[in-house]
């Protein structure tokens, strides 16, 4: 019989919750910014307004992801998950989309800030 996995057993890192509206996201390729809703380990996801996707080759995906206290992940290498709409209720006509994205192999001192990041900015496990 096989085994039934789960989304959980599925992430090889635990995700964290960002506090509201402490973390975002920038890219020189792109006017606004996004708001990070949960990082781990492995990636993060963020939330931002748009009908059309942000840019998805390799050079673009590397961004800023900046938080409280001046804590920052720059240059960080990404790869593009998912983008998908977020529902955001009836009578909305704002389209929200989010972007998953996960870490490339990251050197000890960039694990080392993404450490101190997700202790600064995070309100918990999810």
């Amino acid at each position: 019989m096989k085994a039934i996995h789960t989304q959980d057993e599925r992430r090889g890192f635990k995700r964290f919750l960002i506090k509201a509206g402490s973390s975002f996201v920038s890219n020189a390729n792109w006017p606004d910014k996004g708001v990070l809703v949960d990082i781990s380990r492995g990636g993060f996801a963020f939330h931002y307004n748009s009908e059309v996707p942000w840019p998805e080759t390799f050079e673009d995906v590397y961004c800023m992801v900046s938080g409280a206290h001046n804590s920052c992940l720059n240059n960080v290498p990404l790869e593009v998950v998912a983008d998908r709409i977020v529902n955001c209720g009836q009578g909305n006509t704002m389209m929200v989309r989010r972007r998953s994205l996960k870490f490339g192999p990251l050197n000890h001192q960039q694990k080392f800030l993404l450490e101190c990041f997700i202790w600064i900015n995070s309100t918990g496990q999810c």
